[in-house]
């Protein structure tokens, strides 16, 4: 390990070989914040995971294969050649972790796969993230963000009922397997240094992405119904609201937390807003009322009339400073802003050629392990001669 350009972290010691493409490779970024040394394997011609969009017109650099692979070293191998294979098999003796994101059976049919490798190093952890999984009738059929979100059920929950199913923007899979691998790898790495005993953990995006439809399965299997998608204000006191500079989001209901409609109400009043008083009559707290269109109606319209001379920001203070649970509806820019973000200093700077680059922060704070800050980024196969120097 270098460690002149490694930070100690959690996983300082521990080494990862990453074979893992767009729809996994979060896993080992996480894995390297954490600490961890890891080794992306690249083909011979560079990864073409670097020409991801988008891409900085100075440099060259995919801000996507940036973000994803600092701080991670970088060979070049030809796994298809003997020499490539060889050496392939030397990294992963010398490894603790394997995560790749290869065809169900093409390692395999080269003799390079966790049931050939990983009887000679028992504590080993190996970790193949794949579309479908690595057994069953559909586990070498290929997908992207769009069919796992798709096959999932996730697009089935997103958007308007009126409208058609909504995908999430960007590559979301990646980042919902990506978790769950690191998880899933951290668990059993964990089992490894207890007992010496390494496992195989197979992550399937189909799966991962299944697992994050919040209660729409149960609904489904106990009320025997499907849970469809909700309008926009689908009960009054819920939705979007006009503000000078966007919309501010209002979650003030009759159910889980109660007291937020009332304190709704109280702030309406308080502020002299026309027709706020009438919003006290007993019916309003009828839930079947309270979802019909002439409540909605009503209800958007009085706090419309609160909301709309205010920016996000001074509506949604004041509503917090009322425990009316609110937020603005942020774009991009306004995370640059953002006070919470700004006082845990939460965004980090990565160089790419000679200028910065702004990314977003870690999910979690470690007090004793901090992650890793971003380094710049690696050209293809810059580690070739140290590491394979090491395997010799």
């Amino acid at each position: 390990m270098n460690e002149d350009t490694l930070t100690p972290g959690a996983l300082e010691g521990i080494r990862v070989i990453d074979m893992a493409d767009t729809n996994a490779v979060y896993a080992t970024k996480v894995l390297c914040d954490l600490g961890a040394e890891v080794i992306r394997i690249e083909p011979p011609g560079g990864d073409p995971m670097r020409k991801v969009r988008p891409v900085d017109e100075e440099t060259g650099i995919s801000a996507f294969y940036a973000f994803m692979n600092t701080n991670k070293r970088s060979v070049t191998l030809d796994l298809d050649s003997a020499e490539g294979a060889a050496l392939f098999r030397k990294l992963v003796a010398s490894a603790d972790i394997v995560v790749e994101s290869e065809m169900p059976g093409r390692l395999a049919a080269l003799g390079l796969s966790y049931e050939d490798l990983g009887p000679d190093k028992p504590g080993l952890v190996w970790s193949s993230i794949t579309p479908f999984g690595s057994t069953g009738p559909r586990s070498k059929w290929k997908a992207d963000d769009l069919i796992s979100q798709a096959m999932g059920g996730f697009m089935n929950l997103s958007g308007l009922p009126e409208r058609e199913p909504l995908k999430l923007f960007g590559e979301q899979s990646c980042f919902i397997a990506g978790l769950h691998a690191a998880s899933g790898i951290l668990i059993a790495l964990w089992h490894a240094l207890a007992s010496g005993e390494g496992q195989y953990v197979d992550v399937s995006v189909h799966e991962a992405i299944a697992h994050t439809l919040e209660s729409a399965i149960q609904v489904y299997t106990i009320e025997g119904r499907v849970r469809e998608r909700l309008p926009r204000n689908d009960e009054a006191g819920i939705g979007m609201f006009p503000a000078t500079d966007g919309e501010i989001f209002v979650y003030a209901n009759m159910n889980m937390i109660t007291r937020s409609w009332f304190n709704l109400v109280k702030v309406l009043k308080r502020a002299g807003v026309a027709q706020a008083a009438d919003l006290d009559d007993p019916k309003w707290q009828d839930p079947v009322f309270r979802r019909t269109a002439e409540a909605r109606d009503i209800v958007r319209r009085i706090v419309g009339e609160f909301t709309k001379n205010k920016s996000k920001y001074q509506n949604y203070n004041e509503l917090q400073g009322a425990n009316v649970l609110s937020a603005p509806m942020s774009e991009i820019g306004d995370l640059f802003n953002n006070p919470q973000l700004k006082f845990l200093d939460w965004f980090v700077d990565q160089p790419i050629g000679g200028k910065p680059a702004t990314w977003p922060g870690p999910a979690f704070r470690l007090s004793e392990t901090p992650r890793r800050q971003p380094g710049p980024v690696r050209p293809p196969g810059e580690d070739n001669a140290a590491i394979f120097e090491e395997l010799r």
